[in-house]
């Protein structure tokens, strides 16, 4: 992905944003602070300002894994789409993996913008796009790279993010026990 167009896309939705009379000024979240809570209902959705944001879900077997972390200027859009979309209980928890930054728009609010603000609407659809396009690119390595691979596509491509992040949620994240994480990272 292009590194300029994510950036460009960021900076004029923030720009975008500062024009618009929200209802919700920015919220700060302390670190390990959720945004959105296991079975919560999914009403809003979240530009990311600054900070670290994950998301989480638990698996059939009861064990916890980490979906997707939110960070500028590559990936701010912060929401549970699913339940937000559907006006479903959020089957993810969304919390703060250092204290944040987000602005978060609720769904009535969001739908009105979508309907009545084109430059919005044309920006979403954008995101939209890219956010597939990158949720295509990560099946595609899950299913297709071993453990090694994964690991180090995910350190070249996320070199900065992956300074910020504990082993065990890199691990989690790459759908790699963190024994056999720690193990190929220390035989490269």
């Amino acid at each position: 992905m292009d590194k300029s167009k994510v950036i460009y896309q960021y900076n004029l939705t923030l720009e975008q944003l500062k024009k618009m009379s929200l209802k919700n000024k920015p919220a700060l979240l302390k670190k390990g602070e959720a945004f959105i809570e296991y079975g919560e209902k999914t009403k809003k959705i979240g530009i990311l300002v600054k900070g670290l944001l994950y998301a989480s879900y638990i698996s059939s077997n009861g064990n916890e894994w980490i979906s997707r972390f939110f960070y500028p200027p590559n990936n701010f859009i912060v929401s549970n789409h699913d339940g937000f979309y559907f006006g479903k209980n959020s089957s993810e928890c969304i919390k703060a993996y250092e204290n944040s930054e987000i602005i978060y728009i609720e769904k009535d609010e969001f739908k009105d913008l979508l309907d009545n603000n084109r430059q919005f609407e044309r920006t979403v659809r954008i995101l939209a796009e890219e956010s597939y396009i990158q949720a295509l690119n990560r099946i595609h390595a899950l299913q297709s790279l071993n453990a090694k691979q994964r690991i180090q596509q995910f350190l070249k491509e996320n070199n900065g993010l992956a300074a910020k992040l504990q082993r065990q949620h890199i691990a989690s994240y790459l759908g790699i026990h963190r024994n056999i994480f720690t193990k190929i990272l220390n035989n490269s």
